[in-house]
């Protein structure tokens, strides 16, 4: 008899830990994952509302917002924009989805402090391609090679 009561006991525990663990993944993680990613979130909706018209495609992966555009990726948060067609500057890599997938994981792990460790490493890469082309007419060719490009494709690829 005490058996029987131990045993739907353990039972009844893990239908109620199931059902909390449901509702702690699927209400409570995206909010604390939205604060803590709450600056790059903020940028990436003010780029949505300046590149909107520009947006080809929209795509829910992995609870991110992905937008097709031309010419143009970069990963903020939630948002996710990627192409994959070349701009003048930088080579945009075939794997580009994938590659600005791996900067929102950069973004989990970084939170707040993302846009600094992050953002500005990888806009001083695009502004010295820029520099490099309009001096040598070519493009820079070692654009995913540092950091923290070559970390974003190795994660991307990893985990996409």
């Amino acid at each position: 008899m005490v058996f029987i009561f131990l045993r739907i006991t353990l039972i009844s525990i893990k239908i109620m830990l199931g059902f909390f663990k449901g509702i702690i993944m699927n209400s409570i993680l995206p909010i604390m994952r939205c604060i803590w990613e709450l600056p790059q979130n903020i940028v990436g909706i003010i780029v949505w509302l300046i590149i909107r018209h520009k947006i080809t495609r929209v795509e829910i992966i992995h609870k991110r917002l992905f937008f097709q555009t031309h010419n143009f990726g970069i990963s903020l948060g939630s948002f996710v924009f990627w192409s994959n067609s070349n701009d003048a500057i930088v080579s945009i890599a075939p794997k580009n989805k994938e590659h600005e997938y791996g900067h929102t994981i950069q973004s989990l792990i970084f939170g707040p402090l993302y846009l600094i460790l992050v953002g500005i490493p990888s806009i001083s890469r695009v502004v010295y391609s820029s520099i490099y082309y309009r001096l040598n007419k070519i493009k820079w060719a070692n654009y995913y090679n540092g950091y923290p490009e070559n970390w974003a494709d190795k994660l991307g690829m990893k985990h996409y």
